[in-house]
């Protein structure tokens, strides 16, 4: 262990070499080695090895398959080696199977990866959980894996230990002018929890493509993989801790994601600009009329076009509900014909035709259905591209489109106004909603697909309310929303993908309504990821819930890559030798059962108090005794009283002389901090958590005197001022009688005076506070965040009805 914390503090703090080089001088007695001799030592108690394959100079394809005897380029006819017979440039694989094989010879690792086997028994019909409610997975259950054609006995997943993978890749610039990229390859392990697949331990890196441009044979780097896989689908001789036996371990390839250009790579497509450019139907796009701009775009109707009007063959508009899908045996069949073209210039056209430049290695996994294997990434979709571009357009600044025929644009006074009220809204958010919001008018830095998803869903349906000159375009923002609202589900029903189809339909028509306007000129209003939309609910249904496969773990994996790298002359070699030692790290966790020894963090002892009947509710420090005045202990008589059924007079005699109040509380397991405003100490940079959601039973008749009681749950929110321990006596008079003291826990909340709701997307507006009540501290749900603007507060809920999946990063 003197050798493994070290290697384990380096790797996983980025350490600069020359400052672990000065370890030993500041701690004498430690005798750490060198970092060298560490290394050494860890890759062999690791005894994972990576496979070092040539490449070119200029990342056009790795030396593999059909190219594995070439001596130079067959792309930019660059020499493979340098005069020394040495390769220019090397790619790093990072086998799986080893590390597939240490999941499973790792007790605790194995039963966690129990979790598909047991998540595909409860599968409900009609409800989409996880990737195993998918129709491509569903299908799989039922067919005999085949490897180059032969049908081998075994079918998919039919052991429990058979392991789903999802691969996932994106374009990583490694210094901030963004001239060089990179292209990490990572693997997901569905057979684990979704709370945990995409923490980064448990993300398999198996290679980063070296820049400094991207690849042009991308099947070239992808070629040691699918042999793995390949191998794997047959079946590798493996360990099972939990039975203490081997058997045939088999692992397949069921999901690929990334953004449009890194999937048009791996599919081998000719991207999003082509004239055939949707991965998921063989739409045409259209070019603007008399302009050099060589993009295609798809808008659902060109009659106006002049190329369409001039062909009587061509399409008038494509009805949304019936789009010309692409299926497996036709990609398969166009694929195979460009490759088998007989000339350069007949595969070129075809592959115009098509949108499709050949045959990707990938199709040799039969786990695999092109293309719905391949959804669109929901982040890169939505965030960096709808919603951004809808930005521009209110804002003028969309590819130099006025506004037409329309009134979509905010003058700069009003997005003024909305980045302000944007910007202020930090004050009045919990920092457990995320980072502060940036200024949507003037921060173009800290725009991020996250803070862009927070904004679109939670502040803009506040701040732009009621400054377009017509709300049509707000209308048809907030509808937008409440798609997007159903997709980040954490289940979903088909009754709800067929709302969200239905829904989506009319959301596309209606955006070039307003947009596009019909103008052949405003065709750039059209791109792609505005008409990938239509294909988002037959994904969803293809391959499971969207937050399966969007991109967000691997933005963060990019994120960890940034500070491995040490020089600016080789910056790849940085990043292999991360990757490889990271690997090695987590190898000899598994391997040796050292998670728990290797982990370089202090448990933080758990502060606070739990009390008997409150074991969801923690109270923080600091806490204090006080003398309660006369109107708060009427208010304490009154929540009693009607708790208990008794009358005022004896539950006044059952209360102590002091309360007792804390600052704050946790909600158990792992809910919301929640303070009390009185006991809060207002920094200058502090973010308020004070207002909460909480639920008591009403009765419904109150008004009707001759009617009978009918409690109903109702929903109210407010500022919580205190939180209050209180010591009772017995109250042998209340009904039924109570009998032995009893310590309760009470909140003491101003409510806010709901005067508006917005049903649709589940925001409440309020301007005055009302009352102040006590209440128990068990009916407080969560922690509540306010926008405010134009004099009144939008008070923000993340876990109302329209909970959805968060991404949050592992600690």
């Amino acid at each position: 262990m003197k050798f493994l914390r070290p290697f384990a503090l380096k790797v996983e703090t980025h350490m600069p070499g020359e400052t672990f080089a000065m370890l030993p001088l500041a701690f004498p007695d430690s005798n750490i080695s060198t970092w060298k001799d560490i290394q050494a030592r860890a890759a062999r108690l690791s005894g994972f090895e990576p496979q070092l394959y040539d490449c070119c100079i200029n990342s056009c394809c790795a030396f593999t398959g059909p190219h594995a005897s070439e001596t130079t380029c067959p792309y930019c006819s660059e020499p493979r080696h340098n005069p020394s017979g040495k390769a220019r440039k090397v790619f790093v694989y990072l086998p799986i199977i080893p590390h597939l094989k240490a999941f499973l010879s790792n007790k605790s690792m194995a039963s966690e990866m129990l979790y598909r086997s047991k998540e595909q028994a409860k599968h409900t019909p009609g409800v989409i959980r996880d990737i195993t409610d998918s129709e491509n997975y569903r299908t799989l259950l039922t067919t005999h894996v085949s490897v180059d054609g032969k049908q081998l006995p075994h079918k998919f997943f039919e052991d429990p230990r058979d392991i789903a993978l999802g691969l996932s890749t994106d374009g990583f610039a490694p210094f901030k002018r963004r001239t060089k990229t990179a292209w990490p390859l990572i693997l997901f392990n569905y057979n684990l929890r979704p709370d945990i697949h995409t923490h980064l331990e448990n993300i398999l890196g198996i290679g980063i493509i070296p820049g400094p441009k991207k690849p042009v044979d991308f099947d070239s780097f992808l070629w040691p993989f699918v042999q793995e896989m390949l191998r794997l689908a047959v079946g590798v001789h493996t360990y099972d801790s939990l039975t203490d036996f081997f058997f045939a371990l088999h692992a397949y390839l069921v999901l690929v994601f990334g953004d449009i250009p890194a999937i048009s790579m791996v599919m081998r497509m000719k991207g999003h600009n082509g004239l055939c450019p949707c991965r998921m139907c063989g739409i045409l796009g259209i070019r603007i009329p008399d302009s050099r701009n060589p993009v295609h775009y798809v808008p659902l109707d060109r009659s106006c076009h002049p190329d369409v009007l001039a062909d009587p063959d061509a399409v008038r508009t494509y009805l949304p509900s019936s789009l010309p899908l692409r299926t497996h045996a036709e990609f398969m069949k166009q694929a195979n014909a460009v490759q088998l073209a007989l000339s350069d210039g007949d595969s070129e056209c075809l592959a115009k035709q098509y949108g499709i430049k050949g045959v990707s290695v990938l199709s040799a996994l039969s786990s695999l259905s092109f293309p719905s294997s391949f959804p669109y990434d929901f982040m890169h979709l939505i965030w960096e591209n709808v919603i951004k571009n809808l930005m521009l357009l209110w804002t003028g600044k969309y590819k130099d489109l006025d506004e037409g025929s329309e009134q979509y644009q905010f003058p700069s006074a009003i997005w003024d106004a909305i980045g302000s009220a944007t910007a202020d809204s930090g004050d009045s958010l919990p920092y457990i909603f995320g980072p502060r919001p940036p200024n949507v008018a003037t921060d173009k830095i800290l725009w991020t697909a996250d803070t862009r998803s927070f904004w679109a869903q939670y502040i803009a349906p506040v701040v732009l309310r009621g400054r377009f000159l017509c709300d049509k375009y707000y209308d048809h923002f907030v509808d937008f929303v409440r798609l997007i609202n159903i997709c980040l589900g954490f289940e979903i029903t088909t009754t709800q993908v067929e709302e969200l189809r239905t829904g989506f339909i009319q959301w596309v028509q209606k955006y070039e309504d307003l947009y596009y306007q019909h103008d052949p000129q405003r065709l750039s209003a059209c791109p792609l990821t505005i008409y990938a939309l239509l294909h988002i609910p037959d994904s969803i249904l293809a391959t499971g819930p969207v937050w399966a496969s969007w991109a967000f773990p691997m933005e963060r994996y990019c994120g960890a890559l940034q500070p491995a790298i040490r020089s600016r002359r080789f910056p790849y070699s940085s990043l292999n030798r991360y990757v490889l030692d990271r690997a090695r790290l987590t190898h000899i966790k598994l391997v040796y059962g050292l998670q728990d020894a290797l982990l370089l963090r202090i448990s933080p002892k758990p502060q606070g108090q739990i009390y008997p009947n409150y074991e969801t509710c923690r109270l923080l420090p600091s806490h204090a005794r006080f003398t309660p005045d006369c109107v708060l202990v009427d208010k304490v008589i009154s929540c009693l009283s009607t708790r208990f059924d008794a009358l005022p007079a004896p539950v006044r005699a059952a209360l102590p002389k002091t309360f007792e109040q804390w600052a704050k509380f946790r909600i158990l397991p792992e809910g919301d901090t929640i303070r009390a405003a009185e006991m809060e100490t207002q920094a200058e940079d502090s973010r308020d958590a004070t207002f909460v959601r909480y639920e008591l039973k009403v009765d419904q008749n109150a008004r009707y005197r001759n009617r009978p009681t009918d409690f109903v749950p109702k929903t109210f929110w407010g500022q919580l001022h205190q939180i209050l321990i209180v010591k009772i006596d017995p109250i042998p008079s209340a009904t039924p009688p109570e009998l032995d003291s009893q310590t309760l826990l009470l909140a003491v909340i101003r409510t806010c005076t709901i005067d508006e709701d917005h049903n649709t997307l589940d925001i409440h507006y309020y301007k005055n506070h009302g009352r102040m009540e006590v209440v128990d501290l068990n009916t407080i749900q969560c922690c509540v965040g306010r926008v405010k603007d134009r004099g009144r507060f939008a008070i923000v809920d993340r876990s109302g009805p329209l909970a959805h999946a968060v991404f949050v990063e592992d600690s």
